[in-house]
């Protein structure tokens, strides 16, 4: 079982980027938060609820960087890939 997680995770690491894996980082920290706000309600509700504050922060962020991510993708990195063929057939041309 435990062969089975390590090469899940290997697999994971060299499949994702650096911004999917901080992406799935953000939302299993908030999934591991809801769980212990739950748990954490059950005996101590004012505790359960910061928790489950920290989650929905999580989630914002998650939110936010996906956003951020998707602008910076179509403004910015797709027009310097469009960029750099046309520099090289300039290049070709001298």
């Amino acid at each position: 079982m435990f062969t089975t997680i390590i090469e899940s995770l290997a697999d994971w690491n060299t499949a994702t980027d650096a911004r999917q894996k901080l992406q799935h980082t953000y939302l299993v920290a908030a999934l591991v938060c809801v769980l212990g706000a739950g748990l954490t309600g059950l005996v101590n509700y004012e505790l359960g609820q910061k928790i489950l504050l920290a989650a929905f922060l999580c989630v914002a962020v998650f939110l936010v960087n996906a956003i951020a991510w998707a602008l910076l993708q179509s403004f910015v990195l797709l027009r310097l890939s469009d960029r750099k063929p046309a520099a090289s057939k300039q290049a070709r041309k001298k």
